[in-house]
């Protein structure tokens, strides 16, 4: 019997899903699904299942023998690409296609937001002021520096160009195009471009090549009137180097999804910046946020589940090369 534990909260039409996609295999396999545990016994299924659908403590999973795969619902895997004993027998995939267009909404509706100083207004308006807050700027026309062209980056390109933006994306295989990108460039090219944009939007994981990569320098030779935005992984940013700019009255406004630390400490200058929004990392709803794109992760996860018991190779497969030696 093979089990497979999903460990995310499902509706009973995405449990349906599930089912449906192991139907035809089910008297070859006898598999069996686990749904809606207790913490506790979630837990201890992770010790013993064959196919995980979730995130589990590398702790909880280190001692399973049986355990084939973990299917992550989130698109970012440093979570276990980052930790050194991840065990070797075990595939990884996740679930990149199903946030891009949230995240890309996300991008949009927070640089309309800054751009029309909505801020500022829902502001006066808890005060009370009938009060024109000032001068604004339109996306349209904007030069948008894309770090990042996967699938949140292309969305994002895609429904910008609806905007009349000019798109500029940054990629370490700079010969591979994508839609709503005009040029493609590599990240050498980096700091030449940094000057061009009027947006920066970055969607990069957090890997070495990418840690740190915005450093002060690289942010001062941004137009003064541009607008930075990461929804991507805090560890692009050194935060006190943030602060420094912006103290030096550089960068029209800073939008930011990730930081680092999470969560920011309640100390910290950033909260009381005035031009910085803060979201707690929700850029990108996994489970239980948005109705649409958990359908898309339960999508995902199911065709996976197909190419598994099929033999076939599994879509968004992390490659040993991902793992941090």
């Amino acid at each position: 019997m093979k089990t497979i534990l999903v460990s995310i909260p499902v509706s009973k039409c995405q449990r349906d899903k599930f089912e449906k996609a192991i139907k035809q295999y089910q008297s070859a396999w006898q598999l069996k699904f686990t749904y809606e545990l207790s913490e506790q016994e979630c837990k201890e299924m992770y010790g013993t299942a064959h196919v995980v659908v979730g995130q589990p403590d590398m702790e909880l999973i280190s001692d399973n023998q049986n355990l084939e795969w973990i299917q992550m619902t989130w698109a970012g895997t440093d979570k276990y690409t980052c930790n050194q004993g991840f065990p070797k027998h075990v595939q990884l995939t996740n679930a990149s296609g199903a946030f891009g267009m949230i995240m890309s909404e996300y991008a949009i509706g927070a640089i309309l937001s800054l751009y029309r100083r909505f801020p500022k207004y829902w502001q006066q308006q808890r005060e009370h002021i009938w009060q024109d807050a000032g001068s604004e700027a339109c996306l349209y026309g904007k030069t948008v520096l894309l770090l990042g062209t996967g699938d949140i980056g292309s969305n994002l390109a895609k429904r910008l160009e609806a905007f009349g933006t000019y798109n500029i994306g940054v990629r370490r295989e700079s010969s591979k195009m994508v839609d709503g990108i005009h040029e493609m460039h590599d990240f050498e090219e980096l700091d030449e471009l940094l000057g061009r944009a009027d947006i920066v939007a970055c969607s990069l994981p957090n890997k070495p090549q990418t840690r740190g990569l915005l450093t002060k320098e690289r942010m001062l030779r941004m137009k003064k009137d541009a607008v930075l935005l990461n929804m991507g992984r805090g560890s692009l940013i050194d935060t006190e180097d943030l602060v420094e700019v912006l103290e030096e009255e550089h960068l029209r406004g800073v939008i930011l999804d990730v930081v680092n630390p999470e969560p920011l400490p309640k100390t910290h200058p950033l909260w009381d910046m005035e031009r910085v929004m803060l979201t707690p990392h929700v850029a990108g709803p996994s489970i239980a946020h948005c109705e649409v794109t958990q359908d898309r992760i339960v999508d995902i996860c199911c065709e996976n589940i197909q190419h598994y018991l099929q033999g076939e190779p599994l879509r968004n497969r992390i490659g040993r090369e991902e793992f941090e030696a």
